[in-house]
């Protein structure tokens, strides 16, 4: 399997700005977190995408809203209107209160083609409704952003709805589904790549996994590490892509945008 033409402008071994540059000073997953990772110079940049309950995807990595704004509830059972109310920020830091929760367009329209978009869709162990991925892939087209995004997810029946649905942008695999050989995975779903997880107690990225995948013909992120000696070892052992929360710092020691 070839990786295809989107990947031959990208530099060979890269950092990946997971979720912004919310390591350094602001809430991750927002506008200001993923535009300051930009603006630094990051080739890649991660964030997550949910459903409201009105059928609208915005840029949040937990289901629920406890850990990331103090609230009860869940994304998927709120609306859009609802999700506005709460406060992003506040509970980040007071410099930041105001920041609301933004919509996959909203974030496009900011960075679109700035950078290599990792496009994380979250599930709840199902299949998303296909007018609802019909809809994120209309946001692309919109922002002829094709060449500058890739979906990943670790469910496979989601690989094969994108699959189908938009054949030209490239599909990463992730760990996480028991029972599942991640490169053959990856290949059955017709994925470009694959994102190891570091794990603990054990962890996925071994030079011997990152090797078969190379030779299928996949790269390999590695989700994730925010230490320089770390992130070395992992690219000695054939890595791509690192995904950091702490890019300014991995960019600085080993020279990688």
């Amino acid at each position: 399997m070839e990786v295809g033409p989107f990947f031959v402008e990208l530099p060979a071994k890269r950092l990946c700005a997971h979720r912004g540059l919310h390591g350094a000073a602001v809430p991750e997953n927002t506008l200001p977190a993923l535009a300051a990772a930009t603006a630094m110079g990051a080739s890649e940049i991660e964030f997550d995408l949910w459903w409201t309950r009105d059928n609208v995807p915005v840029v949040i990595h937990d289901i629920d809203l406890v850990r990331l704004a103090g609230v009860q509830g869940r994304v998927l059972d709120m609306t859009l209107e609802e999700l506005r109310r709460i406060d992003m920020g506040a509970k980040y830091d007071e410099a930041f209160r105001g920041l609301h929760i933004s919509t996959f367009d909203e974030a496009m329209d900011k960075l679109a083609c700035h950078s290599t978009i990792n496009l994380h869709l979250k599930d709840d162990g199902r299949p998303w409704d296909e007018a609802r991925l019909e809809s994120v892939v209309r946001t692309i087209d919109a922002h002829d952003a094709h060449r500058h995004v890739y979906f990943m997810c670790s469910l496979p029946a989601i690989h094969g709805q994108l699959w189908r649905l938009a054949p030209d942008i490239p599909r990463c695999m992730g760990a996480g589904t028991p029972g599942i050989d991640i490169v053959d995975a990856a290949l059955e779903c017709g994925c470009s790549l694959i994102q190891l997880f570091k794990g603990r107690p054990t962890s996925d990225v071994t030079p011997e996994r990152i090797r078969r995948a190379h030779d299928a013909g996949l790269r390999a992120n590695v989700f994730w590490s925010d230490d320089p000696e770390e992130a070395r070892r992992f690219l000695d052992m054939g890595a791509d892509t690192i995904l950091t929360n702490s890019w300014l710092k991995l960019h600085n020691a080993l020279g990688l945008s």
